[in-house]
């Protein structure tokens, strides 16, 4: 599946989640998917780009429901890659 297409497939997802608990689900099988199918050195570059992705959406293509929805997602990416930084010791530059 092409990037930009997975990247809307799973921002659709977000945006229909009914509880933030379901948002991290969703992240949490989307990496599922992407290790299965492209391989595990894949999922990072990918968390990082679904990150980016969310952060540069407007709040005016969606409710305010589905924009806490999408607010959560990113912070959550965030605290994720945050924490693969520290358990590997990797520099904050490479963000």
């Amino acid at each position: 599946m092409k990037t930009d297409k997975y990247l809307l497939l799973i921002t659709e997802q977000l945006k229909n989640a009914p509880h933030n608990k379901q948002v991290e689900i969703i992240i949490l099988q989307s990496i599922a998917d992407i290790e299965k199918k492209e391989g595990a050195d894949l999922i990072k570059p990918f968390l990082i780009k679904l990150r980016s992705w969310l952060e540069d959406l407007s709040p005016l293509d969606c409710d305010s429901t589905q924009w806490s929805r999408l607010r959560y997602a990113v912070i959550y990416l965030r605290e994720s890659l945050m924490m693969d930084i520290v358990l590997n010791g990797e520099s904050m530059s490479s963000l």
